[in-house]
């Protein structure tokens, strides 16, 4: 007997952000793992009016990697990225009972002790969209002082939103690490570490981000599947379970070995699958396929039937 269509999933496709043709490879996987689902493919980019109407006829559950902009669903659950400001998204992951490193917002007054922040802080952008390091830089605890809006250059953040202070993890290593996952299932890992030593000045006050990021050509890059890296990626959606997809940038300290979340990534531009940026993971780590490491696809497919039988509304 025919399996009866119970619940409907709606994978929402933006251009640039995502192929379409990974979302038609999920939506295969998901038909041939429930046949009670049926699955539609929505372009964010239009008011996919045809297929909004179309699954409306029963529970939905819509999943979006970013945040909705032209496609308004009539119905169902949502599953989107967020783009929030990052100073909310640090008190998010510290009230889960996340290992995040201290941080605190920069302000007129502010002056840092040691004791809490160690000889070096990074001083980070808040605003929501700043990314690809912009507007990040390394200086002594000692020296960092508030600036202004103004005083920031035309193209920088600190315009935008206030900047933050963020406690400076010792790796040993220039390195960083990130795990994406779909529901805290893990998809994808890449990892970069210099191959040297990290060596700062104690008496420079501000650090030039080659000097504490690994970066060409010094560097190498691998993916990991050490569990308690992949264990503190997949305990990090607990902080946003309303975004599926989460990139976790991690760091591992020097001596102690602990682990420490430095972000999550909520606004979901991290499909690194198919984005602009994919071609530059494939050629460092010298993979062709970057879902075959996790099966991500497939993997995508299971987690969004699990949540849609139990979700879609």
């Amino acid at each position: 007997m025919a399996s009866v269509t119970e619940k409907n999933l709606v994978l929402v496709h933006s251009n640039r952000w995502q192929d379409r043709a990974d979302f038609e490879i999920v939506k295969t996987h998901v038909e041939s793992l429930a046949p009670d689902i049926a699955v539609f493919i929505a372009s964010n980019d239009i008011p996919s009016s045809i297929t909004r109407k179309r699954a409306a006829s029963r529970p939905t559950l819509i999943f979006s990697p970013i945040r909705l902009l032209s496609f308004k669903p009539a119905r169902g659950k949502l599953y989107a990225g967020t783009p929030m400001s990052k100073i909310d998204e640090m008190h998010r992951l510290a009230a889960a009972g996340l290992p995040i490193p201290a941080f605190e917002v920069i302000g007129p007054n502010t002056r840092l002790a040691a004791d809490d922040y160690g000889p070096f802080v990074l001083v980070k952008p808040s605003h929501s969209f700043a990314s690809f390091g912009q507007g990040i830089e390394l200086c002594r605890t000692s020296t960092l002082r508030y600036r202004a809006p103004a005083e920031f250059p035309e193209w920088h953040p600190g315009r935008q939103a206030p900047m933050f202070a963020q406690k400076f993890i010792d790796c040993g290593y220039p390195m960083s690490c990130r795990v994406l996952t779909i529901f805290g299932e893990p998809i994808f890992t890449y990892c970069r570490q210099s191959t040297k030593p990290l060596k700062l000045n104690p008496h420079k006050d501000v650090f030039e981000q080659h000097e504490y990021l690994p970066a060409p050509p010094d560097r190498i890059t691998f993916t990991t599947r050490e569990p308690d890296l992949l264990q503190l990626a997949a305990d990090a959606y607990r902080a946003m379970p309303e975004v599926a997809l989460q990139a976790c940038d991690i760091v591992r300290e020097k001596g102690t070995g602990r682990l420490y979340l430095l972000e999550v990534n909520p606004g979901g531009g991290t499909w690194m699958f198919s984005s602009e940026s994919c071609g530059s993971y494939k050629q460092s780590l010298g993979i062709s396929d970057l879902a075959a490491e996790f099966d991500a696809f497939r993997t995508i497919a299971r987690m969004l039937v699990e949540r849609t039988r139990a979700d879609a509304e």
